[in-house]
């Protein structure tokens, strides 16, 4: 098959695509012809090394996964059926042309989006959905959502307000409108924010980490809860009263399932900024690096089908 791997840890240009041999699923596991796979920060995380994993190189990379089903397991999904998934972290291998998943971590394909599409939707809609379970959200609490108009916040975000909570967000001005589109209630430019004067706020979401982290504490109410994502909670900030945590994301086809369901029904958009091939796959890695991504980046592999193309394409 063919598959985007590395040998070294490094910058973009460690990525090189390459044959290699057809991966075989074992007990539980499903083999998915991959006709789309999503891009990540944890993806180029991985390839510098700060994401690591005790499998030798080369490795495969990726984990967001569309594409048909070739092998499956009892009770599993029917061969030929279109679906998308989650590869657990932390062992990648998404941008190839087939992928080994458990059968537990893939959902059907929703019917509304192209493999293009519903690549862009696992690992940052599991991570918006996983997070703000663990922070309880619910009808009538103030969320602010950080970056909410990247992968991770702009799924966040529409999730918040489809239960029922007062989304605050943060964005770059250019995504204010975006943000405004997906129902947030109080789109703020992260340039000149005044956070303090539109909170406390019941839960906030730290998709940033760093300075970012740590002006959130400030900003929550007696009882509130940080959500922190991409690096662990800082111990030195912590404020009384407060709770916080780090989730870290993991495979659940069951909650795919329901994401899928929100999708299908136009309760939850899906924002692609652009489908590379798979052969371009270090220019998506740039371009996620400089972390002004609106919605996803995509790499479609052959077969795939276009943007728009038709939405029906399982």
């Amino acid at each position: 098959m063919q598959a985007m791997v590395f040998s070294r840890y490094g910058d973009e240009s460690v990525l090189e695509l390459t044959r290699r041999p057809d991966p075989v699923p074992g007990d539980g596991d499903v083999l998915v012809e991959v006709r789309a796979a999503g891009v990540n920060p944890v993806d180029w995380k991985h390839r510098e090394g700060a994401v690591r994993n005790d499998r030798p190189f080369p490795q495969g990379i990726g984990w967001d996964v569309a594409g048909v089903v070739r092998a499956t397991v009892p009770g599993g999904p029917a061969v030929g059926e279109a679906v998308y998934g989650m590869l657990p972290l932390p062992y990648g291998g998404a941008y190839q042309e087939l992928a080994v998943l458990p059968a537990s971590a893939v959902a059907p394909k929703p019917a509304t989006l192209t493999f293009a599409e519903a690549a862009a939707v696992p690992l940052a809609a599991l991570t918006a959905w996983q997070a703000l379970e663990a922070a309880g959200a619910a009808a009538g609490l103030r969320v602010l959502v950080h970056a909410g108009a990247g992968g991770v916040g702009h799924f966040a975000v529409q999730l918040a307000r489809h239960l029922g909570a007062h989304v605050t967000a943060t964005a770059s001005a250019r995504n204010l409108e975006f943000l405004d589109r997906l129902g947030v209630d109080a789109p703020v430019d992260r340039a000149g924010a005044d956070l303090a004067a539109a909170g406390p706020f019941d839960i906030v979401l730290d998709t940033v980490g760093g300075p970012t982290q740590h002006a959130a504490w400030p900003l929550l109410r007696p009882g509130g809860t940080l959500i922190t994502l991409p690096e662990p909670v800082d111990e030195a900030h912590r404020l009384p009263g407060i709770t916080a945590r780090r989730v870290v994301v993991a495979p659940d086809g069951e909650a795919l399932r329901r994401i899928g369901a929100l999708i299908d029904t136009g309760s939850l958009h899906v924002e692609v900024q652009a489908v590379l091939p798979l052969a371009e796959a270090a220019q998506a890695h740039r371009v996620s690096e400089r972390g002004r991504v609106r919605g996803k980046l995509v790499l479609a592999l052959p077969g795939a089908a276009p943007m728009g193309a038709g939405r029906h394409d399982g």
